[in-house]
């Protein structure tokens, strides 16, 4: 039996890490294929060092011009690799272009094969929907999710999500959790270590912290000037400092749009996973457009509010550990004052940190 692994991104090689190292230490045989689209070594690069993935690596380079020729290079290029060394099961996880190509590079390489030769298609972290087309993550990872054999949801919430997109028959689905709490459990405590708090000069629960990254957040001059125009606010409302690990994008953006930051909004460069995950956890309150936090706070026990107008993380509002404030200055400062002083309990709809595990075994199963 051997497993390709496509992925590249930070979300991606975080939640994937955990089952990398499980092949790794029950010496099955696999390959990973990265596609660079994340190519900044702060971005991408250093994960693979923290989390120590190693093995068979493809790098691949696909144009980064448009994401036409990002899909159609990077379809190629996996397609080519899989025909080469044909995996019998290929491994995508979330809602990336990435993991939109490598799906679709087996789905091509599959129709060329006999049933009983057919790489099944593996979708880790399905069902997720915000409902809104809008958003190019929603069309990746409702393809996927058709194109996939077997489907990992989080949650029974997603799993609905996927009836009710008729995304069951004939596949194999099973609800197991998300990676990113194992990920938590041992990193976390190792996270506690971590000197950022002193270096930046912060008291534990008493500072916000804020991401941004997203195109509707980030490209709108509209949304991402209400945004600093608010920040501003909240810091003379509360007086906590504002900590603020740029996105490139964000930084690129500022920019071209002409913005600029308040001063009392304390900017930094994107941090080391260790660095950020203290900072995350020790904070008082977190402002993000990015999905993946929304999980990660509510696994954490911090309040989070979600600078987006839809999420896919919709488990997270109804246990009441997020709220969905858009770009709206009225609806940003109600929802922290909201969060002040009320501490929010932590979820475990993701798992406790024993995904990885139920996923291992279903995979071996199939052998």
């Amino acid at each position: 039996m051997k497993f390709c692994i496509v992925l590249s991104t930070r979300p991606e090689i975080i939640k994937l890490s955990p089952l990398i190292k499980k092949f790794k230490i029950n010496k099955n045989k696999y390959y990973l294929i990265n596609t660079n689209q994340h190519s900044l070594n702060k971005m991408s690069k250093v994960f693979f060092d923290l989390f120590k993935i190693s093995g068979k690596i493809y790098n691949i380079h696909p144009s980064k011009k448009s994401q036409v020729s990002f899909f159609s290079d990077s379809i190629k290029s996996i397609a080519k690799i899989l025909k080469n060394n044909r995996p019998n099961f290929l491994i995508v996880q979330g809602d990336t272009n990435t993991g939109l190509a490598g799906c679709m590079a087996a789905s091509m390489v599959n129709r060329n094969l006999e049933h009983k030769d057919k790489i099944k298609i593996v979708h880790i972290e399905s069902g997720l929907r915000s409902f809104d087309n809008t958003m190019p993550e929603e069309i990746n990872r409702k393809l996927i999710d058709h194109m996939s054999d077997i489907l990992f949801p989080p949650t029974e919430y997603d799993l609905k999500n996927l009836q009710e997109d008729n995304c069951l028959k004939p596949k194999k689905t099973f609800v197991v959790g998300n990676t990113i709490t194992d990920v938590l459990k041992e990193y976390a405590p190792i996270a506690n270590k971590s000197k950022i708090l002193q270096k930046l000069k912060l008291k534990k629960k008493n500072y916000f912290l804020v991401t941004l990254h997203r195109p509707e957040s980030v490209d709108v001059k509209k949304n991402l000037s209400s945004l600093f125009k608010t920040f501003k606010v909240l810091y003379k409302k509360y007086g906590c400092p504002i900590i603020f690990p740029i996105h490139p994008r964000t930084k690129n953006n500022m920019k071209k749009l002409n913005l600029s930051f308040d001063k009392n909004i304390k900017i930094i460069e994107p941090l080391e996973y260790l660095d950020f995950l203290k900072l995350m956890k020790d904070s008082k309150l977190v402002l993000s457009d990015s999905g993946g936090i929304q999980e990660e706070t509510s696994i954490l026990g911090v309040p989070c509010v979600t600078l987006r107008i839809t999420t896919e993380r919709q488990i997270t509002l109804l246990r009441n550990v997020n709220i969905m404030a858009g770009y709206n200055q009225n609806k940003i400062i109600k929802a922290v004052k909201k969060f002040q002083n009320k501490k929010i309990k932590k979820i475990k709809d993701f798992g406790t940190g024993n995904v990885t595990n139920k996923i291992y075994k279903k995979l071996i199963a199939f052998s």
